[in-house]
């Protein structure tokens, strides 16, 4: 299978569905991942948008080896992603880039202001992926995809329905997130923990949830004609 992960920021992937993606490589399915945006404002060291974005995309290409991963960068501003038409269809041509058969974004209920659009955006053009009508380059998905939820940091506001396994996959997640250095120095000026420590805090409570020592954990997307399988998780 093909498997995509849309996130809004380079360190969303790793933070949140790292797990999951690591044992999809190790069965065997090929890894896409996509950004939004490129994280071009976290930082407080660096003077530049510019220069902060050429950083977090080079941390994001050294974590994608971890699941020898396809990436494709957007490149929207940080906190000022919009559900535009511009936007839907650049994201509408990653999504067919990948030829889907499981996507993984961010959401709903996530209200921090990119990944709640990124969410959005992701569900909004799900329908699109058969349209030809449209003007993007890559062709036509006709694949029934089923679409899941990662969970906000902390879990804030999120029930799951569906817990992934990732056990095994724990700390060769943390070894991919700490590929993101810049943003480790970043968010430790709001954070009391690494975001290291917080996977592992938040990866053991789900993996109590469901009698695992670690799980990541996900609720799907619903419309009809793209039910969620809930067979195609790992």
């Amino acid at each position: 299978m093909n498997i995509l992960a849309i996130g809004a920021h380079p360190d969303d992937i790793e933070f949140s569905v790292g797990g999951t993606l690591l044992r999809y490589k190790k069965n065997g399915h090929k890894i896409f991942i996509a950004l939004t945006t490129s994280g071009n404002i976290g930082s407080s060291i660096h003077s530049t948008r510019e220069e902060i974005a050429k950083i977090r995309e080079a941390e994001m290409l050294e974590a994608a080896k971890f699941y020898d991963a396809d990436v494709t960068f957007l490149r929207n501003d940080d906190e000022l992603l919009h559900n535009d038409p511009q936007t839907r269809l650049s994201t509408l041509d990653a999504m067919r880039r990948a030829d889907p058969d499981v996507i993984f974004t961010h959401s709903p209920v996530d209200n921090s202001p990119d990944h709640h659009t990124t969410s959005e955006i992701v569900s909004d053009i799900i329908l699109s992926l058969q349209a030809k009508l449209l003007p993007v380059n890559n062709k036509i998905c006709n694949k029934k995809i089923s679409l899941f939820f990662w969970e906000p940091a902390a879990g804030v506001g999120f029930l799951p329905e569906v817990y992934v396994d990732i056990g095994g996959e724990i700390e060769t997640k943390k070894a991919a997130l700490r590929c993101h250095v810049s943003q480790n120095e970043w968010m430790g000026k709001f954070m009391e923990r690494s975001l290291t420590d917080a996977v592992e805090i938040v990866g053991a409570f789900r993996g109590y949830q469901c009698d695992r020592m670690y799980a990541e954990a996900f609720t799907a997307f619903r419309i009809h004609g793209y039910m969620p399988d809930f067979k195609l998780l790992p």
